[in-house]
């Protein structure tokens, strides 16, 4: 590992955590797709529904403390002690405060049927059922970050993004062919979540040799809470913006309406996938830049993740740009009329993986406060604008809606990572991406007319691998720098160790 350069640790960090998110999201999306043909629109709204609400109640009930924990144990390299002693209040506060916004929510859930949603009594036993998985899925958030701040993505990687949506997936499929439809969406989350607390317990005890017992004896670290506090206040208004599309469409309108939202929101969401791998070693890494006080390997990285970002999702972008209808096929001809849904949230999305390291650069530097603020204001401009759009234009008023948010967001933390800490996302190389880009935008539009007529797999095939070929192989003819090498390099050694293994 000490052979690595950062640009070496960050390819390979990254593609193990990409390599997992990507089958994670490939299963999630099979999930979504066969519950969307099998139980229909309603009862993928109600099933969305009730995770926007449980997803709001999981951010509030860990507090911050992923993050925080994610923070100090890698800025606390080598204290064991202090590192342990972190990861157990992480957990302590989690547990006491995830079983509370439990109770919150199925106290709560009956009222939120009647008078929010509308629904039926199906959604409130889904918002119960999901509510009594919150305690684990908030320990797993948190055990999760303890094991990725020893800078290993593996453990995380493999219960979150492997285990998890594999449970989820058998047990969707179980509970459809041998007991009914309403336990198709009512079981898988649950069981889901109770698996993946477990299996990441026993790697936790592996790594640290932290056990259950610990959680009671050992002493709580203020500066953890305290820092923690206000990032979870950050991931709260996050996550309400995240699923505000999803809450106002389900108050303005019906669970049917939300099932045809959620397909294109789930495709744009792979998007995301991207970031969120780029971000499960560039946080960690930041922060040890930035405590060394090596402001200068703090800019290399966030130009070169930025960039990697950038190349990686553009191609995804086209497909989705161009093939939208061959897209939501996938997921039955009811779902045809949310394609320019999908277009407008693929765009949206682009925008939040672009910007997205550079909120995670401002939690890592400090500044979480800021980010406070600037979640808020999003946060707000998202409900107005959703309360404004959707009763005009449905759907894709929620989907005009999170595009403006995620664009003003990412713009004033741009403006904000260089104003605070002199950094630069952007550079000169980047322009290689775009030209290619371009120039596979151009090529795939004239293509379309000539493979539009095929069948939805066929279509999406041809296109896939002219997207991906063209737009590589013009990549690859504008030549590679030295850190394009490194990066390179590094997925070359997990190749070479994959095989060894194999």
């Amino acid at each position: 590992m000490s052979n690595y350069t950062p640009a070496k640790k960050l390819a390979k960090e990254a593609s193990i955590s990409f390599s997992g998110m990507g089958f994670g999201q490939f299963i999630r999306y099979i999930f979504t797709a066969l519950l969307a043909r099998w139980v229909g629109a309603e009862y993928l709204g109600i099933y969305s529904i009730a995770n926007a609400v449980t997803r709001i109640s999981e951010v509030i009930g860990k507090m911050g403390l992923d993050t925080g924990v994610l923070r100090f144990v890698s800025k606390h390299d080598g204290d064991i002690e202090k590192q342990k002693n972190y990861i157990i209040t992480g957990m302590k506060v989690g547990l006491i405060f995830s079983v509370v916004f439990m109770g919150i929510q199925i106290t709560l859930s009956s009222w939120l049927v009647a008078s929010i949603f509308q629904g039926s009594s199906l959604l409130k036993i889904v918002l119960i059922t999901n509510a009594i998985s919150l305690p684990f899925g908030v320990l797993t958030l948190i055990v999760g970050s303890a094991t990725q701040g020893y800078k290993l993505l593996k453990y995380k990687i493999f219960v979150a993004e492997i285990l998890n949506p594999f449970i989820l997936l058998v047990v969707m499929i179980i509970s459809f062919i041998f007991l009914s439809k309403e336990m198709t969406i009512i079981l898988p989350s649950l069981i889901s979540a109770l698996v993946g607390f477990i299996v990441l317990l026993i790697f936790l005890n592996k790594l640290t040799g932290i056990s259950i017992h610990q959680i009671v004896s050992t002493p709580f670290s203020k500066d953890l809470v305290s820092f923690s506090v206000p990032l979870m206040f950050v991931a709260m208004i996050g996550s309400i913006m995240h699923w505000t599309d999803i809450m106002m469409l389900g108050y303005f309108t019906d669970t049917e309406t939300v099932g045809l939202y959620h397909p294109a929101a789930r495709t744009a969401g792979l998007l995301r996938t991207i970031l969120l791998a780029m971000l499960g070693i560039f946080s960690p890494m930041m922060s040890q830049f930035h405590s060394q006080k090596n402001y200068c390997e703090m800019n290399n990285i966030y130009q070169l993740a930025t960039r990697w970002i950038i190349t990686l999702a553009l191609p995804v972008v086209l497909l989705f740009l161009l093939f939208p209808q061959k897209v939501m096929l996938l997921f039955g001809g009811e779902y045809l009329s949310s394609a320019s849904v999908l277009m407008v949230l693929s765009v949206a999305a682009l925008i939040q993986a672009v910007f997205g390291t550079a909120g995670s650069t401002l939690t890592m530097t400090g500044y979480s406060k800021v980010n406070l603020i600037n979640a808020l204001i999003a946060a707000v401009l998202n409900i107005i604008l959703n309360i404004i759009l959707i009763p005009k234009f449905c759907i894709i008023g929620a989907a005009i809606a999170t595009l403006i948010s995620l664009s003003l967001i990412g713009v004033i933390r741009y403006i904000e990572n260089w104003w605070l800490n002199k950094l630069q996302p952007f550079n000169f190389k980047v322009l290689k991406s775009i030209i290619a880009g371009l120039v596979t935008f151009g090529i795939l539009f004239y293509t379309k007319q000539h493979i539009m007529e095929y069948h939805t797999i066929l279509t999406l095939f041809f296109a896939g691998i002219t997207t991906f070929g063209v737009y590589f192989c013009l990549l690859w003819l504008f030549k590679f720098d030295q850190d394009d090498k490194d990066v390179l390099g590094a997925l070359k050694i997990i190749g070479k160790s994959l095989v060894k293994r194999s």
